[in-house]
């Protein structure tokens, strides 16, 4: 469930915080319709098509975490503090969530 949720607030924060940059804004809501994607097509519970293993998704969020805290120094928004704030935040944060992960395959229901 927290990949819908890191989607939403991707998607929502460029606008309910003011980013200044537009490239942040851009860079932030894409991100975000990218982490929806991934928790949509993952193998497991909240998944809703069941395409990306656990174990694929897991890496995913690492490159992807990575990628958040790197992102403003790359792009150019390292300037806009509550933008370099904001996705330093989260990629550090996310970076420590996806350590505590198991990445895993549910065991399959049985009757």
């Amino acid at each position: 469930m927290l990949d819908y949720v890191l989607g939403a607030v991707l998607v929502l924060a460029p606008f309910v915080l003011g980013f200044d940059d537009d490239t942040a804004t851009t860079v932030c809501v894409v991100a975000g319709v990218a982490e929806l994607f991934v928790g949509a097509t993952t193998a497991w519970g909240p998944g809703l098509v069941k395409l990306i293993s656990p174990a694929v998704h897991g890496i995913i969020d690492y490159v992807f975490t990575a990628a958040l805290i790197v992102a403003p120094f790359i792009f150019g928004f390292d300037d806009d503090g509550t933008a370099l704030a904001f996705f330093l935040g989260v990629g550090i944060g996310g970076l420590l969530l996806v350590a505590a992960t198991r990445f895993v395959e549910e065991p399959a229901a049985t009757r």
